[in-house]
């Protein structure tokens, strides 16, 4: 493995700019003494991963202020895990996607979870498609929520270069505009260890420019080797990863929450957006548009969805997976191409008493034509469920009108509804994000 490695540290020669490719040879050459150490140690993986979160939680979470006697233990632990690290080559970037907590480093604030004596929620945010990622860190109940964006490339089989973008902090719930950092502000990842739940990361200035030396907040040597810091992340829960400050009673929290929806959903219609209603959409745009819309849904202003006001209106479509749709909308109708998909959901009450009636009706519309399906709809009285039966159906192409046999019932989940999104996943697991019309 040792010749191996040392062969590939040849392709970190080609020149980079704001890079010392000689520091690349010296990170493969780490990674290849880790990779060829000793035997394996007798106790099992999730021992190791076990025994490392129990030294760190005497100190918090994420662990601040860890004495050096309790850290060269919880190293030494890191250590054998690196030993046994299951991710290589293209298998170890790609392990990174998601959303992980920050559990863990001796790095310098914030990036060690805290904002001087204040612990926050650490999380970072990897897309590992478009080699961005986000840290970010809340903090008093997310009065104060700090944001830093960044790229990386790869650097040999388990290293990265990232170079810092901007920062960015919002204040009971306003964002203040980014901040760029200086060009050439930089790291060195190591990636010693990747699984499905836990990453160790050894992190290092490596050449780069530093924000905290270049104020003199460190030494100029502070920092330097790519291995400098340990950073130790296991992976996010959906309701951790939406960042909700529970069990805070911070009456600044709601104004918190809304100022996330408000980012996820811009972000979300961004990823909508160009893919005509999702019929050219690609792997990786289906795995984003739906971790943006279960990041969203972890969020929804509105309990008991199925049956809130809020339900009814005209949704203009914008993102699907139903694949009938999605063929309709990618060749038309006997040659009318698409114009809109929307629907139209309405409640009404006999004499302005007694239950709700609800009416269903789906439309396509087309260029000289039309397909309408009618159906009457069921709210359930909690939760996002609602239950439909088709009921009429209808074509147009040009001046021919059809009626067509309505055949068939089912449901859909609303995971997310507010007075301008609408996000849901029906009976066949397909997700639709849908915007009201104005």
């Amino acid at each position: 493995l040792r010749p191996m490695l040392s062969l590939l540290a040849l392709g970190l020669q080609a020149p980079v700019a704001g890079y010392d490719a000689r520091r690349g040879i010296k990170i493969v050459q780490e990674l290849a003494s880790r990779s060829v150490g000793g035997p394996l140690p007798s106790s099992g993986t999730a021992d190791l991963k076990k025994s490392i979160l129990a030294l760190l939680e005497p100190f918090g979470d994420p662990a601040l202020r860890v004495p050096d006697t309790e850290f060269r233990l919880i190293d030494e632990q890191c250590r054998l895990l690196e030993a046994r690290n299951p991710a290589r080559g293209a298998d170890a970037l790609e392990a990174l996607q998601g959303c992980w907590k920050v559990r863990y480093s001796n790095a310098p604030p914030p990036s060690n979870g805290a904002l001087g004596p204040v612990r926050g929620a650490a999380f970072q945010r990897v897309d590992v498609p478009s080699r961005t990622y986000t840290n970010e860190l809340s903090l008093l109940g997310a009065a104060l929520f700090v944001q830093l964006t960044a790229t990386f490339e790869p650097r040999g089989p388990l290293a990265l270069r990232v170079a810092f973008q901007t920062i960015t902090f919002s204040i009971l719930g306003l964002r203040l505009p980014p901040v760029a950092f200086p060009p050439g502000t930089e790291r060195t990842w190591l990636l010693t260890y990747t699984d499905e739940d836990t990453r160790l990361v050894r992190a290092g200035v490596d050449g780069g420019r530093s924000t905290a030396r270049d104020l003199g907040l460190l030494s100029r040597e502070e920092g330097e080797a790519a291995d400098s810091y340990l950073f130790v992340l296991t992976r996010a829960t959906p309701s951790e990863s939406s960042r909700a400050p529970a069990g805070l009673p911070s009456p600044l929290a709601p104004l918190a929450r809304a100022a996330e929806r408000r980012r996820l959903k811009a972000q979300l219609l961004e990823a909508c957006g160009g893919q005509s209603l999702g019929a050219e959409a690609g792997a990786e745009d289906l795995r984003r548009v739906r971790d943006l819309s279960d990041r969203l849904a972890a969020l929804t202003p509105t309990a008991d969805p199925a049956s809130s006001p809020l339900l009814c209106g005209t949704w203009d479509i914008v993102w699907t997976t139903e694949s009938e749709l999605l063929a309709l909308t990618k060749r038309g109708l006997l040659g009318l191409p698409c114009t809109a998909a929307y629907q139209a959901i309405a409640r009404t009450r006999e004499g302005g008493a007694g239950p709700w009636a609800y009416s269903l009706d789906n439309a396509i519309e087309f260029d000289g034509g039309f397909l309408r399906v009618g159906s009457t709809c069921e709210p359930a009285a909690s939760g996002g469920r609602v239950n439909f039966v088709f009921q009429s159906c209808a074509a147009r192409w040009r001046a021919l009108e059809l009626p067509l046999p309505p055949v068939g019932s089912g449901w859909f989940d609303v995971l997310y509804v507010d007075e301008e999104l609408r996000v849901c996943r029906d009976s066949r697991g397909d997700l639709q994000v849908c915007a009201r019309r104005k």
